[in-house]
């Protein structure tokens, strides 16, 4: 049997291997505690993005059959009310309020301003249009804001269909039959790209009287 011997040390020397102990005893007890932190994160994060994940396809399901349940609607006011949509505020939308005046669907598509090519025969004809206008101040300011308009452009590169109704007008309040022409043309000659397609549920307030949005955004909610 080995002999048991017998280690002396001092008071000091304890303190200092208990202090040691304390330390590695933290040191152990802090990794601990960033490695069940980190797994907690784990657990919280991938929960939620599964949560959020079923949201978005929730309401991307939503959005899809409300749009589709008013397809048969939207060809039946065409129908009825025939007439080109033109392009407003950078999109083609169509509202419908219930009768009550209290509920409103909007929905349609934001999109790019396009032209196919024959915009240019357009714009040559209402480019002489303007040449053909007297030298008298009324109708060089004329001259210059219908030049003004046809320059201006959109974030495509081209001219914004805003800009389109507002020559039309300016067209028709002319009586100049290669004005109307050429804007006919340009008119005609719009093929907007469609981007995302978009939908908004409003309800109305019935103390301010004012639409009021049902958040389909997380950030508004």
């Amino acid at each position: 049997m080995a002999e048991e011997k017998t280690i002396l040390i001092s008071a000091e020397e304890l303190a200092e291997l208990r202090a040691i102990k304390a330390q590695r005893d933290a040191k152990a007890k802090k990794e601990n505690e960033i490695q069940n932190y980190k797994s907690l994160v784990d657990q919280v994060v991938h929960e939620s993005v599964v949560t959020a994940q079923n949201l978005s396809e929730s309401m991307t399901q939503t959005k899809n059959a409300v749009i589709e349940s008013f397809r048969t609607v939207i060809e039946m006011k065409n129908e009825l009310f025939k007439g080109q949509k033109m392009l407003k505020d950078g999109r083609y939308s169509d509202s419908f309020t219930n009768s009550e005046g209290t509920e409103r669907i909007i929905l349609g598509y934001n999109t790019l301003d396009n032209y196919d090519d024959t915009y240019t025969a357009g714009v040559e004809m209402v480019q002489a249009y303007i040449e053909s206008l007297a030298s008298d101040d009324k109708s060089r300011q004329l001259a210059d804001m219908v030049t003004a308009l046809l320059r201006e452009r959109s974030k495509a590169g081209q001219l914004r269909a805003q800009n389109v109704l507002r020559l039309e007008k300016m067209a028709n309040d002319s009586k100049n039959e290669t004005f109307i022409e050429g804007m006919r043309i340009i008119r005609d000659a719009y093929k907007p790209i469609k981007t995302k397609q978009f939908l908004k549920v409003q309800v109305k307030d019935a103390e301010t009287n004012e639409w009021k949005p049902v958040s389909l955004n997380m950030t508004d909610c």
